[in-house]
């Protein structure tokens, strides 16, 4: 069943694993979608010619996330597919493994800069559009790590910790307005329909 035909979804880190399924999740039930890495363009059109056999647009736009302006381009290119991203998914993630009084402090930066600090400049990108049509759906890929800490995986711990954080204040902050702010994991993201049922409100 096409329930999201005419939506637009917003995927980071997307052109393989967890965030290459969900947009085929997404896109099998009529969702149109772009995708995002590091990688070269022409790296992704074997994602992107598979998505588009179910039919929908599929874009791919080359951003590094720890650049605030490259997630306002990711943004303003995944609105212009039609009118604006309906569905936001923060999967983007890095991570650096050494103990802390060990860990290089540039690698903290960027951990802090892609998994926290992008989701935070794409939620604020996408929000002003989803509360004018009064529809909209965030989620964000934490883990298990959120929730206890792990030896020479600071980076990963803390900033999975945050965004479980931020989470909950967004999805405090749109109550009622029609938008949906859920933190997802990776076990989770695995069973494809709860991305789906997640997107359509029903958990």
């Amino acid at each position: 069943m096409r329930v999201l035909n005419g939506k637009v979804a917003l995927i980071t880190g997307s052109i393989g694993g967890i965030g290459l399924a969900a947009a085929h999740a997404l896109a099998a039930r009529g969702c149109s979608v772009m995708l995002n890495g590091l990688e070269g363009p022409a790296l992704a059109e074997p994602a992107l010619a598979a998505l588009r056999d179910h039919g929908v647009t599929a874009r791919y736009c080359q951003a590094d996330l720890a650049d605030p302006r490259a997630v306002d381009r990711l943004v303003f290119e995944s609105a212009a597919i039609s009118g604006g991203v309906d569905i936001l998914i923060n999967n983007a993630v890095i991570r650096h493994f050494a103990p802390v009084d060990a860990f290089p402090p540039e690698a903290w930066d960027r951990a802090l800069a892609v998994n926290i600090s992008a989701p935070f400049h794409a939620v604020r990108g996408v929000l002003p559009g989803m509360r004018q049509r009064g529809w909209g759906r965030i989620i964000n890929m934490t883990s298990v790590y959120r929730e206890r800490g792990t030896p020479n995986r600071v980076d990963y711990s803390t900033t999975k910790a945050a965004l479980a954080g931020m989470t909950r204040a967004v999805a405090a902050e749109v109550m009622g307005q029609g938008i949906t702010c859920n933190a997802g994991t990776a076990a989770q993201a695995a069973e494809q329909h709860v991305v789906v049922d997640r997107v359509r409100g029903d958990r």
